[in-house]
């Protein structure tokens, strides 16, 4: 069956708010006296015009407010910044290195110590063998003075002779007094006066006879005394 009605644009099927209500009268009835169908109204553009009316309302309440609060967020930022530290670590057997070390110490001083004796041990056995070895040379340079005045029977030079163990007694000749030549026969060597027995300053050749008795023999630049 036929129905006299106007071809509609796509929108038309989805009208607005805003036309008149003229537009959303029926159809005509159709020709040969028989009603057309009534077209069923669509509900949803009115829910969509009293939802945008709803949302203009509370637009113009808001309106009345005061000024929404505005909020800024800053964001830091944290720099992290890694920094290399040299830090000195004790090991674990420090104290006991230490100790170690203070032993080693005061062995060394006990060390020291021991030979600073045995130096100055050393040093005193050197100069007491030092001592005995110029002794033993004086000792010797006068035995073997002694020995060549009893071997050979003379005396020799000036000087002061112990009778009976640098010079034998006996009969002396002497044959040099160019010089202030003088003899005496000693006994004692205080040095005073009493101790002269006698003596004598001969010219040319000289002659002394020495007695067992006498202590010493004195003789100054008289040269060489001979034994007869």
């Amino acid at each position: 069956m036929n129905h006299s009605h106007h071809d509609q644009h796509p929108t038309d099927q989805y009208p607005s708010t805003q036309y008149s209500n003229d537009q959303y009268q029926p159809y005509p009835p159709a020709a040969g006296g028989a009603e057309a169908p009534a077209k069923k109204r669509r509900r949803w553009p009115w829910i969509a015009g009293i939802i945008v009316a709803l949302l203009a309302g509370v637009g113009i309440g808001n309106s009345g407010e005061a000024e929404p609060e505005i909020v800024t967020e800053t964001e830091t930022e944290t720099i992290t910044e890694e920094v290399e530290v040299e830090v000195e670590v004790e090991p674990a057997d420090l104290e006991e290195r230490r100790e170690v070390i203070a032993e080693d110490e005061e062995s060394l001083e006990a060390r020291t110590a021991e030979l600073d004796d045995r130096e100055s041990a050393l040093d005193s056995r050197e100069q007491e063998l030092a001592s005995q070895a110029e002794e033993e040379v004086e000792t010797e340079e006068a035995d073997q003075e002694e020995t060549s005045v009893s071997d050979s029977g003379s005396i020799p030079g000036s000087g002061t002779f112990l009778i009976g163990e640098e010079i034998q007694p006996g009969t002396y000749r002497t044959e040099d007094t160019s010089g202030f030549c003088y003899w005496a026969r000693l006994s004692g060597l205080s040095g005073e006066f009493d101790d002269i027995i006698t003596n004598g300053l001969p010219e040319g050749q000289g002659f002394v006879t020495i007695a067992e008795t006498d202590v010493a023999f004195e003789t100054s630049d008289c040269g060489e005394w001979v034994a007869q």
